[in-house]
């Protein structure tokens, strides 16, 4: 009679050893089911994954391995050897990654001695919960008007959802500007995005009046997904608060001034020189010039010479040749001769509310050669210089000549 069996090569016996011999559940964070509810585990936090395998055949399994590819690469550990009718835990740790990873697990044991490999399959997995905030910001300084003082500056705040699951209830602010509450305006809301989807941005805007000088804006998101996640051990894990930051730098800078009309003193550099023979400018509240009368030797100006003269007593006669009384015969109110200085003007001969005439245009010379500075001089001394004629030059260099000669001649003697 043969042997039922036989011990054959490696630790197996052969017998009962086929399909459905190897069985395999796996749990994901503590759930069993993963493979109709996934759970939800934070991005960056551990997923733990348990392969149970139950070898329910007469031989032993050797080279026992577990293929997920929902797992990186080298993470799953298992048992080099599952014995008949016995059970093992396979692991695997790792980080959690954004997305939903369900996939086909695959168990694998070999029997050397029948050279076959028993299998068996579930599906498990994870959904990795994203949530990501993103903040930047943009700053535009209005040019400063004249007359001093700051400008107004504009900050815009982007705020971004670069998770897989919707931001409730964003807040934006800004410590470094000391916003107040609800400053920013996020289309309508103060400082606050109500809802904000995956992949998508917000606008929040805020204006401040700051006087010349350099600031940093620190711009501050923070909002939640509101999704609880299982931890390692399968403990429900509370939503965080997400935030996310930015800071710019800015200058706001002084604003220019207007300069004062400036003008220049008579007789400083840049000033206006008296033009010769230009008409003089009006006397302030009459239409005719303070003098009409150009100045001797300009070009266009009319020879004058007064000449003649003239006695008097100080009385008169009358039309019988009687001496007359000071005064006498004059229109009332009229100034007797002799009672003003030569040159003035008589009080009575000048109506109420007109203009007294011009002085001589000698005594307006003589006044203009006081008042006048040192290049107001050297100016006219340029000019009554130009003023000589042809003849007075050669005059003046034939003296001095004539002096010269009649010296040298007397010495010779």
């Amino acid at each position: 009679m043969l042997l039922a069996s036989a011990l054959l090569e490696g630790s197996g016996w052969a017998g009962g050893v086929g399909d459905g011999n190897l069985r395999l559940t796996v749990t994901v964070n503590g759930r069993a089911d993963s493979d109709v509810r996934p759970p939800e585990v934070r991005v960056g936090t551990w997923v733990v994954k348990r392969y149970r395998l139950l070898n329910v055949s007469e031989a032993d399994l050797h080279r026992v391995r577990v293929l997920d590819p929902g797992a990186p690469a080298g993470s799953v550990r298992c048992p080099a050897v599952l014995p008949a009718a016995e059970e093992t835990e396979c692991t695997a740790r790792f980080r959690a990654v954004a997305g939903r990873h369900v996939h086909p697990v695959r168990a694998e044991g070999d029997v050397p001695a029948l050279r076959t490999r028993l299998t068996a399959t579930a599906r498990a997995g994870y959904a990795g919960v994203a949530g990501a905030l993103g903040l930047t910001e943009e700053v535009v300084v209005a040019t400063p008007g004249t007359g001093g003082g700051g400008a107004s500056a504009t900050v815009t705040y982007t705020v971004t959802n670069r998770g897989n699951l919707p931001l409730h209830t964003v807040r934006v602010e800004d410590p470094g500007l000391a916003l107040a509450p609800g400053a920013p305006d996020c289309g309508g809301r103060g400082g606050t995005v109500a809802v904000l989807a995956p992949d998508t941005s917000a606008f929040c805007r805020a204006t401040v009046r700051l006087r010349p000088g350099t600031y940093r804006s620190t711009g501050r998101a923070s909002g939640s997904d509101r999704a609880t996640t299982l931890g390692a051990g399968g403990e429900r894990v509370t939503a965080p608060v997400l935030t996310a930051g930015t800071s710019t730098v800015f200058v706001v800078r002084e604003a220019p001034v207007a300069p004062a009309p400036r003008t220049p003193a008579a007789g400083a550099p840049g000033a206006e020189a008296p033009v010769p023979g230009a008409p003089a400018a009006a006397a302030p509240g009459t239409g005719a010039p303070a003098s009409a009368a150009p100045a001797p030797g300009a070009p266009g100006a009319l020879a004058r010479t007064d000449t003649g003269t003239g006695t008097g007593t100080g009385t008169g006669t009358d039309a019988a040749g009687r001496p007359a009384a000071p005064g006498a015969g004059a229109a009332p109110g009229a100034v007797p001769p002799g009672a003003v200085p030569p040159g003035a003007v008589p009080p009575s001969s000048v109506s109420p509310g007109a203009v007294p005439p011009a002085p001589p245009p000698g005594l307006r010379r003589a006044a203009g050669v006081d008042d006048e500075g040192f290049l107001g001089r050297v100016r006219r001394r340029g000019r009554e210089a130009a003023e000589f004629g042809v003849a007075t030059t050669l005059l003046l260099l034939l003296i001095p000549a004539a002096v010269a000669a009649a010296l040298l001649g007397s010495r010779r003697k």
